[in-house]
């Protein structure tokens, strides 16, 4: 999707415009799926003129990327307030905070209508699996590496074990209960979503150990 500098005279309209663009996208592709959402329902729905639209995304695949994206997506100030409010907080407690909300997200209604939704178009747009999975599982790999540089715990450590540290935790938390979310059926519950943030908060704790004992 097109995007204006925050300078623009007309920044704040079409980042509006843009925002309705996505959400009446966003019911659509999930209510509808791919083959079925036209850009025609959607420019009405967000309230805007099919040129309008166009001039946002420039075809249904853009702008089924850009909902995709848009999911996904854990924007600098939200980030940045997270990592401010829990640098002082023990880092275990946090781990197993984060391990908590990325088990949350991927359970979601949405994030598994969208997964689905992706999933019935890989053959046709491989490069949205790629998309999806970056933005659901590679932004919190991401994330907690950057966060992980900001603690005293970790200040020692080499990027890349630190990188590999968190891609381990993260990744570790992926269970089959993805796969029966996307099947319909009941996934982990909440005690059993814990259980594995804890155990991921424990192994990670303990390489951070290893690590600073090898050096």
């Amino acid at each position: 999707m097109k995007h204006w500098s925050a300078d623009h005279p007309k920044a704040k309209l079409m980042a509006q415009k843009r925002a309705a663009i996505l959400a009446a996208a966003r019911e659509a592709f999930l209510r509808l799926g791919f083959e079925g959402a036209s850009m025609e329902g959607i420019a009405g729905a967000a309230g805007v003129s099919i040129m309008t639209l166009y001039r946002h995304a420039p075809s249904k695949e853009d702008l089924f990327s850009a909902v995709v994206a848009a999911a996904c997506s854990w924007s600098q100030e939200q980030k940045e307030a997270d990592f401010a409010r829990t640098l002082a907080l023990p880092l275990p407690a946090v781990l197993v905070e984060v391990g908590l909300m990325f088990q949350d997200k991927l359970a979601s209604g949405e994030t598994v209508a969208l997964l689905r939704a992706v999933i019935a178009e890989t053959s046709r747009f491989p490069e949205l699996a790629e998309t999806a999975y970056r933005g659901f599982v590679g932004a919190y790999e991401e994330t907690l590496d950057e966060y992980l540089a900001l603690r005293p715990e970790a200040q020692e450590l080499e990027a890349p074990w630190r990188r590999a540290l968190s891609t381990a935790f993260i990744r570790g938390l992926v269970g089959a209960d993805v796969l029966r979310a996307l099947l319909g059926l009941d996934g982990a519950s909440a005690e059993e979503r814990r259980a594995r943030a804890e155990d991921g908060a424990r192994v990670l704790m303990a390489g951070l150990g290893a690590e600073s004992r090898r050096d």
